[in-house]
C-alpha cells in the first residue's frame, strides 16, 4: 500500500511539473488573446469612417500588450483596389474594411487571411427632422419606392469609390428589381426607370462618407437627407446635428467590418494579433456600441432586412457604369485653369496631360485608377483658362456616342499657353456664373493653380463678392488642386468657404489628384 501511494505521489508530482512546463512554454507561443506574448505591433489599413475608433484601439493596445496603429486614408472600395494591386504588400499587417465582399468580387481576397467580423452598420438615411415628420417616417419605415416618390433631396457618396454609396445604390436597385436574389445585369436594366427617379433627387455627391457628413452638418440647406452608415449618422447626432435615422423597410446592405490579417505581412504573428484584437472586441462590445456600431440586432432601433451584395464583378461594373452615365443627375462642371506665366514649361504640360485623358476617356483605363474618372455621359463641361484675366469659356455637353462633342475641349487644351499675371478670384467668380444647377445638375468648380494671386480681387474682396451671390450659387463647392508655389493657406480657406476641398498635387501627381476629385463631381 505504501509503495502504491509513493508511486501515486510521484505521478502527481510529475503531472504538476509537466503542467507548469507546458504553461511556461505556452507563454512563449503566439496564442490568440494573450497580448503580452506578442512582439512588435499591428499596423492596420482601414476604411476612413473608422478613424473615430482610434481611441478604442488605444484601449485594446494597452490591454493586449502590443502597439496597434491604424491608417485611414481611403475608403473600402479604393482600399480593395489597392489591395489587389499589391499596394499594401509588406507595408501593413492587417485590413479593417467596411466589408471584404468587394475585395472578393474583384479577386483580391487571396491577399487576405481569415476574417473576423466585429460589428455591423447598415447604410441608411439621415433625414432633416421636419422632413421626416412631414413624410410620416418617424413612426413608419418607408420603402425605397416611397423614398423615390417623396421627392426629398439627398446626398450620397460616389458608388465607384465609396462603399456606402455603392451599398446604397445596390440596395435600392435590388429592392426595385424585387427578385429575391442578388442583383444581375438584367435586373439593373429592368429597374432603370425607378432608380433614375430616385437619383433625380440627388443634390450632393462626394468621395468619402466623412466629407459627406461634414457637408450635411455645415450646409443643411443643400439636401433634405444623406445616405450614409448608420453609425456615422448617430455620431452626427452626438455632435448636435438634428436628424432622424430612417431605415428603408424593404432592405439595406450593411458593412460587416471584418478584421483580416494580410498574407503579405512581414510579421509572422499578424494572424494571432488580429484574432486577439477580434476577441478583445467580443469581450468589450460596449466599445463598439459607443460609436453606434451594431454588435447584435437588439442594440439599435429599427428593423433591418439585409439584401444580398452583388455577386460578381460584371454586375458591379455594369451598375457603376449605369450610375455614372445614365442613372445619376449629370454634373455641371467648370474647370478654372491657371495659365499665368509661372505655369510655363513642365507645369503647363502637366496640366494639359492631366486634362486630355478626362476628355478622351482614357482616364478610366489606368490599372490602378479609381472610379469613373473621365468625363461622363451627359456631363456639362466648361474650361475657363485665365491669367491676367479670365478668358472666354469653352463649353461642351459630353455624349459618349459622339466623340465630336468633346473635340473642342481637346483643341482648347492643346492651345493653352502660359503667360501673364494671375487673376484667380476673378476667374472663380466667372465660373460661378457658368455653373447652372437649376435643372438639378450637380454643380462644381475645380480650380487648378500654382501661384499666388497677382491681379484682380484679393481674397478678402472675393469673400465680399461671394456673400452677394444668390443662394443657389453659394451651394456650389470649389475644389482646389494645389501644386507649384500655390498660396496653400488662402486656397484652403477658399475651399472651406465654399464647402469644397483641397487636393495635393504639389509633387506633380496631378493625374492622381484628378482621380480623387472626380468622386466629388
Amino acid at each position: 500500500m505504501f509503495r502504491s501511494l509513493k508511486v501515486l505521489l510521484v505521478m502527481l508530482s510529475t503531472m504538476a511539473l509537466t503542467a507548469c512546463s507546458a504553461g511556461d512554454l505556452f507563454d512563449d507561443v503566439d496564442m490568440p488573446g494573450s497580448g503580452s506574448s506578442f512582439s512588435g505591433g499591428l499596423n492596420i489599413v482601414a476604411a476612413t469612417e473608422l478613424k473615430p475608433l482610434e481611441p478604442v484601439l488605444d484601449d485594446a493596445s494597452q490591454d493586449l500588450g502590443f502597439d496597434i496603429t491604424m491608417t485611414t486614408e481611403d475608403g473600402t472600395l479604393a482600399n480593395s483596389r489597392s489591395l489587389k494591386q499589391g499596394g499594401f504588400d509588406g507595408s501593413y499587417d492587417a485590413t479593417w474594411f467596411a466589408t471584404n465582399r468587394y475585395a472578393r468580387i474583384i479577386g483580391a481576397d487571396e491577399k487576405l487571411r481569415k476574417e473576423h467580423s466585429v460589428a455591423r452598420s447598415p447604410v441608411v438615411l439621415g433625414v432633416q427632422p421636419s422632413v421626416a415628420k412631414e413624410k410620416g417616417w418617424t413612426t413608419k419605415q418607408p420603402t425605397w419606392q416611397e423614398i423615390a416618390d417623396s421627392g426629398i433631396t439627398f446626398g450620397m457618396t460616389d458608388p465607384s469609390t465609396s462603399n456606402s454609396g455603392f451599398s446604397a445604390l445596390s440596395a435600392a436597385t435590388t429592392a426595385f428589381a424585387d427578385t429575391g436574389r442578388a442583383l444581375t445585369e438584367k435586373d439593373i436594366r429592368q429597374a432603370t426607370g425607378k432608380v433614375q427617379k430616385l437619383f433625380s433627387n440627388q443634390t450632393l455627391t462626394s468621395g468619402s462618407s466623412g466629407w459627406l457628413a461634414d457637408r450635411f452638418r455645415e450646409h443643411p440647406e443643400q439636401a433634405d437627407a444623406i445616405l450614409n452608415y448608420e453609425s456615422v449618422l448617430y455620431q452626427l447626432k452626438d455632435e448636435g446635428v438634428d436628424l432622424e435615422v430612417v431605415i428603408p423597410s424593404d432592405g439595406v446592405i450593411s458593412a460587416d467590418y471584418p478584421l483580416s490579417a494580410l498574407a503579405s505581412s512581414p510579421d509572422q504573428e499578424a494572424e494571432g494579433k488580429v484574432q486577439a484584437l477580434a476577441e478583445w472586441f467580443a469581450e468589450h462590445p460596449e466599445k463598439l456600441r459607443s460609436y453606434h456600431l451594431r454588435v447584435d440586432d437588439s442594440d439599435m432601433p429599427g428593423t433591418i432586412f439585409e439584401l444580398p451584395y452583388p455577386a460578381n464583378e460584371q454586375t458591379v461594373s455594369a451598375l457603376e457604369d449605369a450610375f455614372a452615365h445614365e442613372l445619376r443627375n449629370p454634373g455641371n462642371t467648370a474647370l478654372v485653369l491657371d495659365t499665368s506665366g509661372s505655369m510655363e514649361g513642365e507645369r503647363i504640360d502637366l496640366l494639359k496631360n492631366s486634362l486630355r485623358p478626362l476628355i478622351d476617356g482614357s482616364a478610366d483605363g489606368s490599372p490602378d485608377g479609381e472610379g469613373q474618372v473621365a468625363f461622363r455621359n451627359r456631363e456639362q463641361i466648361k474650361l475657363i483658362p485665365y491669367s491676367s484675366e479670365p478668358q472666354q469659356p469653352t463649353r461642351a455637353r459630353v455624349d459618349l456616342q459622339n466623340p465630336a462633342t468633346t473635340k473642342e475641349l481637346a483643341d482648347r487644351v492643346d492651345r493653352l499657353v502660359a503667360d501673364g499675371d494671375t487673376a484667380t478670384f476673378e476667374a472663380v467668380l466667372n465660373a460661378f456664373n457658368e455653373v447652372d444647377t437649376s435643372s438639378g445638375e450637380i454643380g462644381t468648380v475645380v480650380l487648378m493653380t500654382d501661384g499666388e494671386v497677382t491681379r484682380g480681387r484679393t481674397f478678402a474682396q472675393f469673400k465680399e463678392a461671394y456673400e452677394q451671390l444668390p443662394p443657389e450659387k453659394k451651394e456650389i463647392p470649389v475644389f482646389v488642386i494645389l501644386y507649384g508655389e500655390a498660396n496653400i493657406q488662402e486656397m484652403e480657406e477658399l475651399a472651406q468657404l465654399t464647402g469644397g476641398k483641397t487636393f495635393d498635387a504639389l509633387n506633380g501627381d496631378l493625374a492622381a489628384a484628378f482621380e480623387e476629385i472626380r468622386a466629388y463631381q
